[in-house]
């Protein structure tokens, strides 16, 4: 019996899906259960994938949501009834390398104080060419991530990383309860890095969660001008913040749609501007990489206007050049 599930959250991802399944199948380790989530998808994923599957006689569960639920649900029902020891969620359009699993599993497996680890990711475009920047996040020390956990920072790490199951149950898994119902799904915002930071609350029980400082991953970036996101998220990571400093004072959690409601207008304002700073920054760097200097000098000049800071911090976290 294998002890990983690789689980897909899969939602309209023809375009992409049968190079995400072709990397998932050249993986120098197989040991793994193949689960895959459709989330209703409207378009031919659940035939590409059935027949993809089929055809390289890979064996798979292939659950199909009747309503269409998001990505917290989708990879909540994973951690719920798989019965694997680790479970390692890879995006439906993205591209690991070969080595990425038995990389990841052997860095997790031979560490009991270990509770995720991650890796580095290079950044694709939607035609799979890579591009400039990537995700170069965590620690690659417990020593590190002891004192970053011990001083209640958030944890910051990439989407693709191998989880210990029983330690993720053990900190509530993905919270996808007190927010509010219909869209936007703010429970889908950010969902990664709710459960990092609440599983980093275990530090002092000397569990970690660490990167193997390697690109194994390839990220698919889609080219678009703005983020309906960006305000979204930042209110989210204002939320997890904030049941961190509780959690760790001994008090009850927040739930999302007390802590939106609780927000001031000087708050809401803060946050529009660094959302602002964030679109204007990535409609910067799609215009650059279409070589529309003028315009794309311009939408960074605002960002950097909006919120000056948020430049530098995008710049630690995806340029690589502060890599640990």
């Amino acid at each position: 019996m294998n002890d990983i599930t690789l689980a897909i959250c899969a939602y309209n991802c023809e375009q992409y899906i049968e190079e995400t399944l072709e990397s998932i199948l050249n993986q120098t380790f197989q040991a793994f259960d193949l689960f895959i989530v459709n989330d209703c998808s409207t378009d031919n994923s659940v035939t590409l994938i059935e027949t993809f599957l089929k055809t390289h006689k890979r064996k798979y569960t292939l659950i199909n949501f009747d309503v269409n639920k998001g990505l917290a649900a989708g990879r909540s029902y994973v951690e719920n009834n798989v019965q694997t020891k680790y479970i390692l969620f890879v995006d439906a359009d993205d591209c690991p390398y070969p080595a990425l699993v038995e990389k990841l599993y052997n860095k997790i497996a031979n560490d009991d104080d270990i509770m995720a680890v991650g890796c580095y990711h290079e950044f694709i475009d939607s035609k799979s060419k890579k591009i400039g920047g990537g995700i170069f996040l965590g620690e690659i020390s417990k020593e590190n991530f002891y004192l970053k956990a011990k001083n209640k920072k958030l944890v910051f790490m990439q989407p693709t990383a191998i989880i210990n199951r029983d330690v993720l149950l053990k900190v509530g898994g993905r919270n996808i309860s007190g927010f509010f119902e219909g869209k936007p799904r703010y429970q889908d915002l950010c969902e990664d890095l709710d459960l990092w930071t609440r599983m980093s609350d275990l530090y002092h029980e000397g569990k970690a969660i660490l990167v193997v400082p390697e690109v194994l991953c390839k990220y698919r970036k889609h080219e678009q001008a703005m983020s309906a996101n960006s305000l979204g998220m930042i209110i989210r990571m204002k939320h997890i913040k904030k049941n961190l400093l509780l959690r760790r004072a001994g008090k009850k959690e927040i739930t999302f749609i007390n802590f939106y409601n609780s927000l001031s207008d000087t708050e809401i304002i803060d946050l529009k501007n660094r959302s602002k700073a964030a679109d204007y920054l990535r409609n910067g760097v799609f215009l650059l990489n279409k070589v529309e200097i003028f315009k794309g000098m311009k939408s960074v000049l605002i960002s950097i206007f909006a919120d000056p800071a948020y430049l530098w911090e995008k710049i630690k976290a995806n340029s690589g050049l502060y890599r640990k």
